[in-house]
This record gives structure tokens, sequence and C-alpha cells, in this order.
């Protein structure tokens, strides 16, 4: 049986910026960009996320705990996969995802002498949608 995953807003906006940059060939020259300027949208959210830009375009994204180098993610993630290279297919959800979860992994390399716990599968890939691990030592 499939099982229909939740939507993400924050992803679901990154991809349509991205989107544009797609359909006019462009994604080489502007998905770094474009990338910067979601990276300055979430630190402005991190300093004030009541009235941030981010905010307004999107209503439930939460909390940002670390600053995130999506730009730098970004090009690491290309320089891997090729995203910025295709004619016929954008970036998909799960590639957006992948950017955004390598950037939370290189804000680690900033964050280490204060960081305290790091939790993994949130998004609940790992087990089934909605359920929790039974093993109390977990």
């Amino acid at each position: 049986m499939l099982v229909s995953h939740r939507r993400d807003q924050l992803i679901e906006f990154i991809k349509a910026l991205l989107k544009h940059s797609f359909v006019l060939d462009a994604l080489p020259e502007s998905a770094e960009n474009t990338w910067a300027h979601v990276e300055e949208l979430i630190e402005e959210h991190r300093v004030d996320a009541e009235s941030s830009r981010l905010r307004e375009a999107v209503p439930g994204v939460g909390s940002f705990f670390t600053p995130l180098p999506l730009a730098r993610a970004w090009r690491r993630f290309d320089e891997t996969y090729r995203i910025s290279r295709r004619r016929f297919v954008s970036p998909s959800f799960n590639e957006i995802r992948g950017v955004l979860n390598l950037a939370q992994v290189l804000a680690f390399e900033h964050a280490s002498s204060e960081l305290q716990f790091v939790t993994f599968d949130g998004d609940c890939t790992l087990y089934t949608d909605g359920q929790n691990f039974q093993d109390d030592d977990l």
C-alpha cells in the first residue's frame, strides 16, 4: 500500500523559486543565488521569526536553531548529482530536501562546541509514518 507523505511548505517554496530558473534554462547561473537568498531569509527568520519575510511566504515554517549554509550545500550537492546540468527534469522535492539536510550537516562544523543533541528521522522515513520505535532503549 502506498502511503501519502505530507508536503513540506518550505521545500515547496524553494522548489517554486528554483523552477523559474529551470524553466528559463538558467539554473546553472542562478541556482546558487536562489539558495543564497533562501539562506538570507532563514537567517532573518532566526533573528525575528514573527515578522520575517520567510514567515510571510511560508506561514507554517518552524524554527531554525543554526544558520544554514545553503549556497555552499547546493554547490557540493550539485557537484555530486549535476542537477543544474539537467534540461528536462527540474530539482525534485527529495533533492531539495537533500540540500537542506547537507546544509544542516555543514552547519554542525561551526556549532560543534554548542551541540548538545542530534536526532535523525524527523520526517519519519525510517519507520512507518506516524509510528514510534517500540524499543525503550532508543
